[in-house]
């Protein structure tokens, strides 16, 4: 097998492409120089005592180095009111904007890999799917604002535009009124500040991995009513695939504007294109024993590429964003916020999609060409704020939201029947890109959903809180018709459907709280099954109880929690119609568990993020095609750590060390069709390290290792055909950081 750094892995060609890369990071690292020089003028002329009375006088800039240690900082993923951990009665996790710098979580991809109790599913070598507790997230929010997060073009964000990542385990209907059981994602942007601050980064690594990026942001005029922010990052690196690269860009910028004193207006845009060259996919063995099947996953080397090298992903995402919020003297706040998000993804892709004969090694590969258009705009008016009922004070949060989605899809085939056959050991990725037929299909979904809600924080005594809230629904899709498949227009609706919501917390003392809640699933579905009819609305509810608990006067945080879940008309593939996006429903499903999560400082410059999750989930259905699923995204046992020390003044504060383990028990995939056989990924456990040191007040070199020793394993188990994919190997990143 290949060892990393061998001949064949790209270390250092396609020069063009590394000194853009470094012209774009050096322009990183010079925005924050340009405005600490232009600080150090400003202070300068201030100084200065013989300037003329004519010379402009600039006001100072207060510039802050303090380090953002909350790790559990108030969150809205659940409801509008921003709220502590411990006074929300569901399990949340919250990876802050340190922990993502310490590990180089450059993705949302990343950063999910890194929160207890879900799993990722890499769906190809950009698209993937997120789980917890067993069941698709797919309700995503940027600053609390619902979106949609669909699989079919979700390429994962650059997280250098954000602050921090929230995750609500559990149905998170109150928001988004429409939403699956696996939970919520929350993306909190980076706004503006009324102080000069700024970083600029270089990175270098594994697999020729370069990436610079920089943040800068501070007032645009004396008072600092007036104030934005900039953040710019380029990343351009190879997969540890053969031939495989990967580009990635992102603009971000904002403003913010205090209209009043009361009244804060915030816009912002930005725009990332990822593009790909690769293959990611591996079909597994199927062979015939004694009369019965047997599957087993290949042991070709991690770097095959089963593909040809016109392969091409482009994503491309743009979107803006516009929030008015008012604050009253009384405490109350109306905010109105807006959004448009447009996603764009062109692919032709030749992809191995036949089992492999042991002994004869080959597999065949087949071509696609498709194209996705994604637009999502909405708006989320609400209110907060609270008010005194019987000598107590209780909390408040009423809204109304509305969504249109508008999805279209088509794909094209080769002219003629392109085919190509490739040994598994020695696949040559030469073969001619084939000439594409005109759309073959093309269909457009077109969702609308809105409706209004309302959260109530009442406490019924001192210790105890009672947490209601509801949300009225109005829903509507029409999807049309799909040439191919020859179906005819499908529409559904839903009108003022009721989600309820309702939670106990109870503060034994001020370190610990008890809790429980009762949540309700309501999904409607734009998937159609065979005749083009949606198919009906995923129904269920969870419920949960725990203890939470803030230690060392809340700098550490832990949550101990039961679940249970009960879902029923699951979307699955129908397995009549493989690649052509019709579905039938696949019956119930439970999901029962128990998580823990501690998150925060158990010492003086001693972080430590862990998790354990421990998850059986089933079908309770006797469809073959709904019986597996489970298995492979839903590990039984789920453990995920992460801490980071900063030695002592007395030692040398400037050092600091860390280390992370990830680790989960088997995973497969089941196929009745096959008389049961199964294709099994063993548990594994992965390791990562860390070690930084501040070179200056300023300047801080690390290095992180990623899967420290080089485990071997498949992060995502498919069928036999295909679906199949390498977790990453060792992988070293040194990375340079300058900030103000």
């Amino acid at each position: 097998m290949k060892t990393i750094g061998q001949p064949g892995r790209r270390w250092g060609n396609d020069r063009g492409r590394v000194r853009l890369l470094g012209s774009v990071a050096a322009a990183a690292l010079l925005l924050p120089a340009v405005a600490l020089a232009q600080n150090a003028v400003q202070n300068g002329a201030q100084n200065t005592g013989n300037a003329s009375s004519e010379t402009m006088t600039l006001p100072t800039i207060d510039v802050s180095a303090d380090r953002q240690r909350d790790a559990n900082p108030p969150t809205t993923v659940g409801s509008k009111l921003p709220s502590a951990p411990r006074e929300v009665p569901q399990t949340v996790t919250t990876v802050p904007r340190e922990r993502i710098e310490e590990q180089k979580l450059i993705t949302l991809e990343d950063a999910m890999r890194q929160t207890p109790g879900v799993t990722v599913e890499p769906i190809d070598g950009n698209r993937l799917n997120f789980y917890s507790r067993g069941f698709e997230i797919t309700n995503l929010q940027y600053d609390g604002v619902p979106t949609t997060l669909d699989d079919r073009i979700f390429a994962s964000p650059d997280l250098a535009m954000y602050e921090r990542v929230e995750v609500l385990k559990g149905p998170a209907g109150l928001l988004n009124g429409m939403g699956g059981p696996g939970g919520a994602v929350n993306l909190v942007r980076k706004t503006p500040k009324k102080t000069l601050e700024g970083y600029g980064e270089l990175t270098a690594g594994s697999y020729a991995n370069y990436r610079g990026e920089g943040d800068i942001t501070g007032p645009l005029n004396e008072s600092g009513s007036l104030r934005g922010r900039f953040v710019g990052a380029y990343q351009d690196r190879n997969a540890f695939q053969d031939w495989t690269e990967q580009r990635r860009g992102l603009a971000y910028g904002s403003i913010a504007a205090d209209l009043t004193p009361d009244t804060t207006l915030t816009a912002g845009a930005w725009y990332q294109r990822m593009s790909y060259q690769g293959a990611w996919n591996l079909p597994a063995y199927a062979s015939v024993v004694g009369g019965r099947p047997q599957l087993r996953l290949l042991d070709v080397d991690r770097s095959t590429s089963l593909g040809e090298k016109w392969n091409e992903d482009v994503f491309t995402t743009k979107g803006g964003f516009a929030d008015l919020e008012h604050r009253f003297d009384n405490g109350w706040a109306v905010k109105l916020a807006t959004h448009y998000i447009d996603n764009e993804m062109d692919r032709k892709m030749a992809y191995a999609y036949a089992p492999v004969t042991p002994g004869v090694n080959r597999t065949t590969l087949f071509a696609q060409k498709v194209r996705y258009d994604q637009e999502q705009m909405g708006a989320d008016l609400s209110t907060t704020g609270n008010f005194g009922l019987f000598g107590l004070t209780h909390e408040v949060a009423v809204g109304a939201n509305y969504e249109r989605t508008t999805f279209r899809h088509r794909a094209a085939n080769p002219v003629g029947s392109w085919s190509v056959t490739q040994n598994i050991f020695s696949p040559d990725a030469s073969a001619a890109e084939p000439a594409w037929r005109d759309w073959q299909k093309d269909t457009k979904t077109t969702t609308d959903s809105w409706g209004t809600y309302g959260v109530l924080r009442l406490k019924l005594a001192e210790p105890l809180k009672l947490i209601v809230g509801g949300r009225m629904n109005w829903w509507q899709t029409k999807v049309d018709a799909d040439a191919l498949a020859g179906t005819a227009e499908s529409s559904a609706s839903v009108r003022g459907k009721v989600t309820p919501y309702a939670g106990l917390v109870y503060d034994v003392n001020s370190t610990y709280a008890l809790y429980t809640s009762i949540s309700q699933v309501y999904e409607p579905q734009s998937y159609v099954d065979a005749s083009g009819k949606v198919l009906e609305p995923l129904k269920g509810r969870q419920y949960e109880a725990g203890i939470k608990a803030d230690y060392f006067g809340g700098r550490l945080h832990a949550t101990a929690s039961v679940f249970h879940i009960e879902e029923e008309n699951r979307p699955q593939s129908d397995p009549r119609f493989p690649n052509q996006s019709i579905y039938v429903s696949g019956g119930k499903a439970q999901s029962r568990g128990f998580e823990l999560d501690v998150s925060g400082e158990i010492l003086p410059g001693w972080d430590v993020y862990a998790g354990y999750t421990f998850t059986r989930a089933k079908s309770l259905d006797s469809s073959a095609n709904a019986a597996s699923a489970f298995t492979a995204i839903a590990p039984m046992h789920q453990v995920k750590l992460w801490t980071n020390y900063r030695l002592p003044e007395t030692i040398d504060d400037r050092l600091s060390v860390g280390g992370g383990v990830t680790a989960q028990t088997s995973m497969y995939n089941e196929f009745p069709s096959l008389n049961y056989a199964r294709l099994t990924q063993g548990g594994y456990a992965t390791v990562d390290a860390r070690i930084a040191y501040d070179v200056t007040e300023k300047v801080t070199a690390a290095v992180n290792v990623k899967n420290l020793f080089d485990r071997t394993y498949y992060q995502r188990v498919g069928t036999p055909q295909s679906g199949n994919i390498y977790g990453e190997p060792r992988t070293v990143l040194l990375t340079l950081r300058a900030k103000l």
